[in-house]
């Protein structure tokens, strides 16, 4: 009989450390999950603020015929708003009549 119950006692340890391995796989597995997206979800917003600027600058050229020297210009008359928070706006005119070099990087 002592003999069974050591082998129910050892059962029970073992199945409750399986479970507390398990259930930390599944956190951290969820954690990276949620970093993941987080990083996936800021580098997007940097892709949408650089086709904003490259946007505004494209109209600028439409209606005015030139690309603007600096990205206040585009600010101030094609209501372009760049979040200064959360990143840097590299606008490197080339040329009035050449795409300036614009890269977003983040905070």
């Amino acid at each position: 009989m002592k003999i069974r119950n050591r082998k129910s006692a050892m059962r029970i340890i073992t199945d409750a450390v399986i479970a507390v391995a398990l259930s930390a796989a599944v956190i951290i597995t969820a954690v990276f999950i949620v970093r993941s997206s987080d990083e996936s979800r800021k580098n997007e917003n940097l892709r949408i603020i650089e086709n904003g600027v490259r946007k505004a600058a494209t109209e600028c050229y439409a209606v005015e015929g030139f690309y603007p020297e600096s990205i206040e210009y585009l600010k101030e008359n094609y209501s372009l708003y760049i979040d200064e928070n959360i990143c840097i706006v590299h606008y490197s005119p080339v040329s009035s009549n050449i795409m300036p070099d614009i890269r977003v990087l983040a905070k």
